[in-house]
């Protein structure tokens, strides 16, 4: 039987951890996973947290979690970031990437990675979400931050603020709505979603008093499509309460105007899952922490999330 693969990410920051403890709590479902890394930092973490976590080959009968050994290029020093080790950090997530798209794994669950240490090894690396669009052949993705009061998707992702205007087109907003109601429907078994659309421009472009992308581009694009489709509306008044229970999705135009709302709102239990992938793909709402590696200190909710969300989705 298939299992989920975990890519913990940047062995110096909280990934690690995160992920170690988690498993550790959910006892119940860890035979569920495939864990990668180096099996002998692992271990040391498990002993120095006193983790109940026993990683064990893929042919052993005993019960635990499957572990595939990577070698680290350098030893970890935890809160560090080694560029030197950004390699191991590519290589884990590859190996789980074509694992989920070649079936030998359910779906990849991911952990934090830096992406400035990523691109200064050499390797063009903009996100979780662009990569594994490539390495799967995707032409379009979509970016979905969901926890149990709220889910927004993102028209654009990560890009330069000043680029987002000319993402703002008919072709792209047909492929994303296109992309989010399938899986709404597929994977959340919501019968006939609605999805909000957020204005570009400040109070949804005042009529093109304040920008011309409502009037031209998000209007007629909602007036063409059906009435599950809804907005422009003004992204400063979306997320009042009423709101929140009346659309399944709000769509954001770029990447701060919805993931500061959702993470404000229920930072810990928020999930990132990639949407229009051959595969599931689902990973926590934070960064490296490199400022709290190795101190005990890391809130592992959201790891715990992404374990029990993937398990229930599979």
């Amino acid at each position: 039987m298939s299992k989920i693969f975990i890519s913990p990410g940047d062995p110096a920051g909280i990934g690690p951890e995160i992920t170690l403890k988690a498993l550790s709590e959910n006892k119940n479902i860890q035979n569920n996973f495939v864990l990668a890394g180096d099996k002998e930092f692992y271990q040391n973490l498990i002993d120095k947290y006193s983790l109940d976590v026993n990683l064990i080959d893929k042919k052993s009968k005993e019960k635990g979690v499957i572990f595939e050994h990577f070698p680290l290029k350098n030893e970890v020093s935890l809160g560090n970031p080694d560029v030197s080790n950004a390699n191991y950090i590519m290589e884990v997530l590859s190996y789980g990437a074509l694992g989920s798209l070649n079936k030998r794994f359910k779906g990849l669950i991911t952990g934090p990675i830096n992406k400035e240490l990523i691109n200064k090894s050499g390797f063009e690396f903009s996100g979780h979400t662009e990569f594994l669009a490539e390495i799967s052949n995707t032409k379009k993705v979509v970016m979905l931050l969901t926890n149990d009061k709220l889910k927004i998707a993102l028209l654009t992702t990560h890009i330069p603020l000043s680029e987002v205007p000319s993402k703002v087109t008919k072709k792209n907003l047909q492929e994303t709505v296109s992309i989010i109601l399938k899986e709404l429907k597929n994977v959340w078994k919501i019968e006939d979603p609605s999805v909000c659309l957020l204005g570009l421009n400040p109070h949804a472009g005042e009529g093109g008093f304040l920008g011309h992308e409502e009037e031209e581009i998000l209007k007629p694009f909602v007036d063409a499509s059906g009435n599950n489709i809804l907005g422009p509306i003004s992204a400063d008044t979306a997320f009042i309460k009423k709101n929140l229970s009346k659309f399944d999705v709000f769509l954001a135009m770029y990447h701060d105007q919805g993931l500061p709302v959702i993470k404000s709102m229920d930072f810990g239990n928020t999930l990132n899952i990639t949407l229009g992938l051959p595969f599931m793909r689902i990973s926590v709402d934070h960064g490296t922490a490199y400022d709290i590696a190795g101190q005990d200190k890391a809130d592992f909710s959201s790891m715990s999330t992404a374990l029990n969300t993937a398990f229930s989705l599979i």
